[in-house]
């Protein structure tokens, strides 16, 4: 976004201030153009009058952004049931590689992809229609984990590059609205407007900086670097893994009832008992 102090690139009154002695043949429209670019301060002034009226819609989208990727990251990190999941899988992986490597610590986020990609011996199932399974029916209390995690679908669409240069963006333009409202000490809707934005500002910036460690701590806490790694792609996989794992449970859960629904087979034998019955 172009900063307060940026140059306007219209200013139409320039041109007419070579021509001041003609003022007289102005029509309405030149006068109001000749009169604005004589007013000092110009492009900063009408910088100021965009930033305030775009400021609220700024600010909420902004701090939305921030709550999501703070909100979603200390989730994720302190997520008791979403750690007994990942250590389920690692045991299942241990135990499948247990013939060609060591024992496992830990794997990568960019691994939970490949859970329902690894598929049995006839591609019907896949390893995560077997994790869902035993979750299911020995650890009912992980049930329903997926659901902890309700901001990742905004917290997965922020850059975080762009959302703090934005945040630096509108800390510099309200150091000019008040180097401003120094010069107009008389202006009530600068002044105002100042008091009220400097206090939402102060608190987007505690908020980044929560936000901040919180992703910092997160990035760390699963062996990737949050310099080199963006939300974007960091939570997606994530965001994947859910996804697939709500999916699978759709397809075993519709699959239990069918079976639960469909009727029993009758042998030849019940079926003419059946048969001699109705016609006693």
């Amino acid at each position: 976004s172009s900063g307060i102090n940026a140059e306007w690139p219209l200013r139409p009154g320039d041109k007419l201030i070579a021509h001041t002695e003609k003022i007289t043949e102005f029509g309405e429209a030149e006068l109001f153009c000749f009169h604005l670019s004589k007013v000092t301060r110009y492009d900063r002034k009408l910088g100021i009058m965009q930033f305030i009226g775009t400021f609220d819609e700024q600010y909420t989208r902004l701090l939305s952004q921030v709550k999501a990727v703070k909100e979603v990251s200390y989730s994720i990190k302190d997520s008791a049931r979403l750690k007994k999941v990942l250590e389920v899988i690692l045991a299942l992986g241990n135990y499948m590689n247990s013939g060609r490597k060591g024992i496992a610590a830990g794997f990568k986020i960019q691994s939970l992809s490949r859970v329902s990609e690894t598929h049995s011996g006839d591609y019907k199932v896949t390893l995560l229609h077997y994790i869902v399974k035993t979750i299911h029916a020995s650890m009912p209390e992980l049930v329903g984990f997926t659901m902890e995690f309700s901001h990742l679908d905004e917290a997965k669409k922020v850059a975080l590059k762009d959302l703090v240069d934005d945040i630096q963006e509108m800390k510099k333009n309200l150091d000019t609205v008040l180097d401003e409202r120094d010069k107009q000490r008389d202006n009530f809707v600068i002044f105002s407007f100042y008091n009220r934005a400097q206090r939402k500002v102060k608190r987007l910036g505690e908020q980044t900086r929560q936000m901040l460690e919180g992703y910092e701590a997160v990035c760390k806490a699963f062996g990737e670097n949050p310099k080199r790694i963006e939300p974007q792609e960091f939570f997606k996989f994530f965001s994947d893994f859910f996804c697939q794992f709500e999916k699978v449970e759709k397809e075993l859960n519709e699959a239990a009832t069918k079976k639960k629904n469909k009727p029993a087979h009758l042998t030849k034998e019940a079926s003419r008992n059946l048969i001699n019955e109705a016609m006693v």
